[in-house]
């Protein structure tokens, strides 16, 4: 019986850890463009950013910087590979420093193409589910758990700043089982916002907890 057990826990440990790439080509208009890069996001494409899971934790490693999320402590490590640096925050804090660095103009320009209300074609959102139904059980029970993970990490602070958003993406989350490649398209046929994401690689494995740390030799900035 308490062999069983171990192998039992150990399976599990198993669907707790996951890595893959991510990969993502967003279109938008100029308006998206200047608040993506303002919450974060230097790039709207990639051919795949490597993503470690583990836990509560997931890790995206980019060439410049890396950001790691941990949604069940609410904190969050911004790492810099140019300047061999890291700092930790709140998820919450880095959300308020975000909506800071925004001008008003802008946000009010987000609530006049997204009304809470959802009505207007700027309000047309689709979700195209292009790939193919893949088991992901660690990636899965993770978006379910905390949310937009099979989305790009920064999309969160972008999607608070698009209230009338916020319900569609939910209900995209909750729709059932995962697909390694979705289209998102905002706006009358994609014209405000036209991405395409790719889960590639996927595979449960052990990650270790030193591949969740800054590398050696980077200082800590408070």
């Amino acid at each position: 019986m308490f062999k069983l057990l171990t192998v039992l826990l150990l399976g599990l440990n198993l669907w707790a850890d996951a890595r893959y790439r991510l990969a993502y080509d967003i279109k938008a208009n100029a308006l998206i463009r200047l608040v993506a890069g303002l919450a974060g996001l230097s790039k709207l494409s990639s051919e795949g950013d490597e993503v470690l899971m583990k836990g509560s934790r997931m890790l995206v490693k980019g060439e410049k910087s890396s950001i790691l999320l941990n949604y069940g402590s609410g904190q969050m490590m911004l790492v810099d590979h140019t300047d061999k640096t890291f700092e930790r925050l709140r998820i919450e804090e880095m959300r308020k420093r975000i909506e800071a660095d925004i001008p008003g103009p802008l946000i009010e320009g987000l609530k006049r193409l997204f009304p809470g209300g959802g009505s207007g074609m700027t309000m047309e959102v689709k979700a195209e589910r292009i790939g193919n139904k893949t088991t992901m059980r660690s990636l899965d029970a993770y978006r379910s758990k905390y949310g937009l993970a099979y989305l790009l990490p920064a999309m969160e602070s972008l999607v608070s700043l698009m209230p009338g958003i916020e319900k569609t993406v939910a209900s995209i989350r909750e729709g059932g089982e995962l697909v390694d490649a979705m289209r998102f398209q905002i706006g009358a046929q994609g014209k405000i916002l036209n991405g395409l994401v790719e889960v590639k690689s996927y595979r449960e494995s052990p990650v270790e907890e030193s591949e969740m740390a800054p590398p050696q030799g980077y200082t800590e900035v408070k």
